[in-house]
């Protein structure tokens, strides 16, 4: 009669280990623990990218309202005189506000206007832009009128 075939250790634990069914408790919260822990950060990429894409709107807008005003007063439509933080007529919050100063450039006739334009969610500023311009003193030309017009009378 045969006798059968001693194992080795190795052979013996390699046989455990391939009869062995499912995962054990260790390995199944190890694997949760992982699965956890990278999704918490791909939420969190997620959640930056969020807030990167608002404020690149938001900068957006405010270079846009920016240029709009600066426009306004180019075209006459606004005053060029100093002001400070007047809000957008559609802000509906009051969140949009926008302030000018004016000045005197130093050549005759020619004035130097910084316009900036802000969202601020109670005293803090979330997005800003400003804009400098050069622009004739529109005085110049009232004068120029009233003197044209003096002197054909």
């Amino acid at each position: 009669m045969m006798k059968p075939a001693r194992m080795n250790r190795q052979q013996s634990s390699a046989h455990r280990l391939m009869s062995r069914r499912g995962l054990t408790l260790l390995e199944v919260i190890v694997s949760v623990a992982i699965f956890l822990g990278s999704l918490t950060a791909i939420l969190k990429i997620l959640d930056n990218g969020r807030q990167s894409e608002i404020l690149a709107r938001m900068q957006s807008e405010a270079a846009i309202r920016c240029e709009a005003k600066m426009a306004e007063v180019i075209a006459g439509i606004e005053e060029p005189v100093s002001t400070s933080d007047q809000q957008f007529p559609d802000s509906d919050d009051g969140s949009w506000v926008w302030r000018m100063e004016v000045v005197d450039s130093g050549y005759t006739g020619l004035l130097q206007i910084t316009l900036t334009v802000e969202r601020n969610i109670g005293s803090t500023p979330l997005a800003s832009f400003s804009l400098d311009r050069f622009m004739r003193d529109p005085q110049l030309f009232i004068d120029a009128a009233l003197s044209a017009s003096g002197d054909e009378e």
